[in-house]
This record gives C-alpha cells, structure tokens and sequence, in this order.
C-alpha cells in the first residue's frame, strides 16, 4: 500500500520542514521506499537536500499558480511508496495536500497563534474527511518544546482537548539546525542523539498509527483531488 503523508499547518515557523525531512529519513532507514515533496515555495527542504547526503529524494513541486489537478497529478506521479509532503502554509495548499494525504501531521509549538491555527488546519481535515469516509487520519505534534517543563505540559493537555492523536514531543535543540547545516537527516548527525531519540520515537507513534488504522487507499485521481479541494476550500 502507498503512503502519502501530509505535513501541514497553516501558520508557518512551526518546523514543518525539520520535521518533514526527519520523518522522511527515518522512514528510509527503516526500509520504506520513501520520496519528499517539497510543497513550499521557500524551498527549504531542497536546500537541506542540495548537498546530496539525505539518501532520499526531494522533489520540488509547489503548487504556486498551476491548477490544483495538475500539482496533484505531479505528485501522485512521483514513484514511491512512501510520500511525505512538506505543505506550504495556505488554505490552497492545505486543501490540495490533505485531499491527497493517508496520514496528516499537524507540528504545533507552544504558541496561542499555533493553536489558533491548528483549529483552522483541523477544520480543512475534517472537511476533507467527510468527503473521504474518514481519511485522512490525524498526528497532532508538540514541536520545539521541552515536555518536562509546565509549558510543554500544557501544550500536550491543549493538544489532546482536540480529541485526536498526539505524539511525543520533538524538542527545540540545535542539532536540528546543525543537521539542516550540514544537508545531513538526524541519523547522520554526529552530535544529535538526543534529537535522534525523539525522531525514532516520533516515527515510531506514527508507524503505530499506520498499523492500528490501515490508511485508505490514496485518491486515484487529480480530478478526484481537485473535487475534495474545490468543495473544501473553495479554491482552484
């Protein structure tokens, strides 16, 4: 069955990329055939892939101005079985992303505007959802935070007060930033083993989602992809 993994959040800053590209890396290590869309105009993740080490490819394919079928028809023609979508922050792309996606991962850092805006993110799921019988399922992700601190703490507790699946946290730790640096993934980094723990407990919770929901199957069509954005969003 073919994966497709939509890393979204409407509000920008929040680690869409570091965790898109982590994710990414440690699904390959442990054996998926894994490609990277790299969804966001700013290009992050193309940059964090130029010096070629990542051992996955990153695809760019924003969607920009083209119609919402035809970056859906280039995504879906992207051969892998695993396909992780770094989404840029705004209601199109999100439309376009979750409509195609098994699995959507929302980051959150402990910010009143992140989670204004993973209420607004939800809202497109839950739309996309209905349309979808259920799918896609759902990660809430506490990002850059500390979990034994109180602010950690209560970002977890807000975070499941949305009644959906929250992982363990990912910290705010340079060895992310010396990773993206040096165009290595976590696994690669020679001084990043905390940060690499949380990566493989990150990937962990969500291969246990993988196991316990069965993703649907992916949507056949650009058409198909286009029809969910149009009636979730508003938006071609």
């Amino acid at each position: 069955m073919r994966h497709v993994i939509s890393i979204s959040q409407r509000k920008g800053g929040v680690g869409k990329t570091t965790v898109a590209v982590c994710l990414s890396a440690e699904l390959r290590a442990r054996g998926y055939d894994t490609a990277l869309i790299d969804g966001d105009p700013q290009r992050s993740a193309s940059q964090w892939a130029e010096p070629g080490k990542l051992g996955f490819p990153v695809h760019a394919i924003a969607l920009d101005d083209r119609p919402v079928g035809a970056w859906a028809q280039a995504v879906q023609d992207v051969e892998a079985a695993c396909v992780v979508i770094d989404t840029a922050p705004s209601d199109r792309a999100l439309g376009a992303a979750i409509a195609l996606a098994d699995l959507v991962i929302i980051p959150c850092t402990p910010s009143g505007l992140d989670l204004e805006a993973t209420a607004r993110t939800l809202e497109i799921v839950n739309a996309v959802r209905v349309r979808r019988n259920g799918i896609p399922h759902l990660i809430l992700a506490p990002n850059r935070v500390d979990a034994r601190t109180l602010e950690g703490q209560q970002l977890a507790d807000e975070l499941k007060a949305f009644n959906e699946h929250v992982s363990p946290p990912i910290g705010d730790r340079t060895a992310f930033v010396r990773a993206f640096s040096d165009g290595q993934a976590m696994s690669g980094a020679s001084s990043g083993r905390a940060a690499y723990e949380e990566i493989r407990s990150f990937c962990d919770f969500v291969e246990s989602i993988f196991a316990a929901g069965q993703p649907g199957p992916r949507m056949g069509s650009g058409v198909a992809a286009v029809a969910s954005v149009k009636a979730t969003t508003g938006k071609i």
